[in-house]
């Protein structure tokens, strides 16, 4: 891509419809030994990555994300939600201009433009991504009754109809909302920083999702962002050994929970892609 090599691309069905791409490991290679390396969040080459979707035709695009809970009495360890917003601890710009396919402040698709420039994301307006929330909500609901759910909790609002969206079946922009706070990594957050993030309405806490949902939105292609909360944030958590640890400790159950949603996300896209 313009902005840097991406590897590691595969397909996930057998009609090719369904592409996937780790975050950490797809635009970093060792030099000196030629294999893949992981980037931590903070690494991870945002622009490449999603510049490299556009040049494979993606026009929507569903990510996952392990999460801390800034509320574990409402989202608790344990539960998937999907965040509607998010908010950028250090708003660094993250954009593709200039780059002479992007356009102006509104692309030109007749022009061979792709993206704008003043937009404002996350929007009830928006209708391609409240539509894609909508359909990722039915994709994923059924996912509550799989084996490997049975120790998923819910979250205050949801319930077994509207999960992993809180209140309605529906529900494109939440009430209140559900905010991804996006920092910076790699480290863990201090506990002054947590509880400055619970007073500004943030709900749980990553370091990579902001970047790419700004990126896609930038290139219009829908981003839909469903989060597994596998520990309480700094300061938060009553778990032995605390944040870190309660982290390390259920990634195992975790993994089981993301496989379930990723085949279930394989299925209901590869079956919109062949209709």
């Amino acid at each position: 891509t313009p902005f840097g090599f991406v590897v590691n691309l595969s397909f996930l069905d057998e009609a090719r419809q369904v592409l996937f791409l780790n975050r950490h490991l797809c635009t970093h290679v060792d030099s000196s030994t030629g294999e893949v390396r992981y980037a931590p969040p903070h690494e991870v080459n945002y622009r490449a990555m999603v510049w490299c979707l556009h040049l494979c035709s993606v026009k929507r695009v569903v990510a996952l994300s392990s999460t801390g809970t800034l509320h574990p009495k409402d989202i608790p360890v344990g539960s998937v939600v999907m965040p509607d917003d998010f908010y950028m601890t250090k708003p660094d710009p993250m954009t593709f201009w200039p780059h002479p396919a992007m356009g102006t402040f509104a692309a030109d698709a007749e022009n061979g433009q792709v993206g704008r420039i003043h937009f404002a994301p996350a929007i009830k307006e928006d209708t391609a991504w409240t539509g894609l929330r909508a359909q990722v909500q039915k994709m994923l609901n059924p996912v509550l009754s799989a084996p490997a759910c049975e120790k998923l909790h819910m979250g205050r609002g949801q319930t077994r109809e509207t999960w992993p969206c809180h209140w309605t079946q529906d529900s494109s922009v939440e009430d209140p909302p559900s905010v991804y706070v996006n920092t910076i990594g790699p480290r863990f957050e201090t506990r002054a920083e947590i509880r400055s993030y619970r007073d500004l309405g943030g709900s749980v806490v990553g370091m990579t999702c902001g970047y790419e949902w700004m990126l896609c939105s930038e290139l219009m292609l829908p981003y839909v962002l469903v989060s597994v909360v596998d520990n309480a944030c700094n300061g938060l958590s009553t778990y032995p050994g605390g944040a870190l640890q309660e982290y390390l400790d259920h990634k195992g159950s975790i993994t089981e929970v993301t496989a379930a949603l990723i085949q279930a996300l394989v299925t209901g896209l590869g079956a919109q892609s062949e209709s």
